[in-house]
């Protein structure tokens, strides 16, 4: 009678490490809260990336130039975390840092670019209000992402805009319908970490017949 015991004993831990593995967040997060995602496909190219709806810090930011861009939308958004807020309480740190990237129709105007911090899950309730003008917390809605990922400290506006336009090459080319002349980007590690360091670029999946493309590009 010890086996079938024995038997049972083995089946529960395993499925308790497998709901385990399956509930854990991607190593990426670094023990951070990330917003939520199910992976619903992956080619070698990139994953598609179903996101559930959530509570952002974010700041608009007019510029030329990325890398600046993002400097400034970190600042204004740590503030808020560190105390600016109506309550002046701390806000946990998140991962990852997002900017939506809108680039100007010419050479020469300016892209705007929407810096954000995901709201931890203990705040998304009930979110402290900004005391800057220049923050705001928005909702977001579920949506799908074409994301694809690479290393090192490539966040400059040339390795940036690059990775984007090799994703979205990458889309046309398997016939994927997404919304053209906006990404994000999507960054996970602080600038002292000098090893496996992992950033994202995130295409939004255009479907005609949802708003959420949409409320979400505009």
């Amino acid at each position: 009678m010890r086996f079938p015991a024995l038997l049972l004993l083995v089946i529960l831990c395993a499925a308790s490490t497998i709901a385990s593995v399956q509930s854990s967040k991607p190593w990426f997060c670094h023990d951070l809260d990330c917003p939520e995602y199910t992976v619903v496909d992956k080619n070698d190219d990139y994953e598609v990336r179903e996101y559930s709806k959530g509570k952002w810090a974010s700041t608009h930011i007019d510029g030329y130039l990325y890398s600046a861009s993002v400097v400034q939308g970190f600042k204004r958004l740590f503030d808020y975390i560190s105390g600016a807020n109506e309550p002046e309480v701390k806000v946990e740190m998140t991962a990852p840092v997002v900017t939506k990237v809108e680039h100007g129709e010419g050479p020469f105007c300016k892209s705007n670019f929407t810096v954000s911090f995901f709201v931890p899950f203990a705040d998304q309730d009930k979110t402290p209000k900004p005391s800057s003008k220049n923050v705001f917390i928005q909702s977001t809605p579920s949506a799908t992402f074409f994301v694809s990922s690479y290393g090192g400290f490539g966040v400059d506006d040339i390795t940036v805009s690059a990775k984007a336009a090799d994703l979205a090459k990458k889309l046309q080319e398997r016939g994927e319908k997404f919304q053209e002349g906006v990404f994000w980007t999507a960054g996970y590690d602080p600038p002292f970490r000098l090893q496996h360091r992992h950033n994202e670029i995130w295409i939004l999946k255009k479907d005609a017949s949802s708003v959420l493309s949409k409320e979400l590009s505009s």
